[in-house]
Parts: C-alpha cells; structure tokens; sequence
C-alpha cells in the first residue's frame, strides 16, 4: 500500500488546500537538489512519470531523502512565519527586498524567485544579515504577500 505523498502533504499544508503549482516545484527543486548532490540517481529520471507522482523520491536512499525533508522543512518554516502567496512562484526578488538583502543573499545562493528563499533556514538568513537585518529581511517578505502582484 502506498503511503500519502509527504511533498504533496506539504503544499497542502503550506497552501491551505491542494496545489499542483507548489506541489510540482517542490519537487522539481528537490529533484534538482539531489542530482546536484548525486548526479547518477537523477540519470534517465522521467520527471513526469517519477519526479512529479513522487515516486522518484519514495526510492531514494534515507540520507537522499533528507535532502528532500530538510527542503520541506525549511519550506513550512517559511511560509508560517510570512504566508502564503502563490506569485512567490515566480515573482522576483526586487521590488520585495532591499538592495542590501538581495546582495547578502546573492553571495550564497542565485534564487529566481521569491520562493526560493524557503530553501534558506531562517538560521542561515540571520548569520548571513545579522538579527537586526534579519528581522527586517521577514518583515518585507510579509508586507510582499500582503501587497500581492
């Protein structure tokens, strides 16, 4: 018997309601992840047919698949702490965060998105800016969603 897709609960839980739009990056981006890591387990991997339904990841050795949970993980803690919006798809990073923000970030990660910064553990955000800048990093991420593109 087949358990309940955890990517899937995810989006679910991160949404309020199914998602098939975060759902798919979600596992898109993690798929991405473990290729980067272990490029061989990614090799003649039909992202339709494996990536997307979830199986893919059902496969993996637990050490692989901790990649995909600790995502998941900071994913939820993110969206908790600013909200859902679902233009953070693909909406950018300018016009969110400041200059000084998207820098300290741009010198440990390239994110195209504002959903990219989910990816980010909220430890890592404060050593990168400091408490002071940290807390005003969370504050523009709220007032993104609650100012919706």
């Amino acid at each position: 018997m087949a358990n309940q897709d955890p990517i899937k609960q995810t989006a679910t839980r991160i949404a309020g309601q199914p998602n098939i739009d975060l759902e798919h990056r979600l596992k898109r981006d993690m798929f991405t992840a473990i290729g980067r890591v272990k490029p061989e387990v990614t090799k003649d991997v039909s992202i339709e047919e494996e990536v997307l339904t979830g199986t893919f990841f059902e496969m993996l050795k637990p050490a692989l698949q901790g990649i995909a949970v600790a995502k998941l993980q900071n994913s939820i803690a993110f969206y908790d702490r600013v909200g859902w919006d679902e233009s953070f798809l693909t909406r950018p990073l300018e016009g969110s965060l400041s200059e000084f923000q998207i820098n300290k970030i741009l010198e440990k990660v390239k994110p195209a998105s504002l959903h990219d910064l989910a990816y980010i553990s909220q430890k890592h955000i404060e050593k990168m800016m400091g408490k002071t800048e940290s807390a005003s990093y969370w504050e523009s991420l709220k007032a993104a969603v609650a100012t919706k593109h």
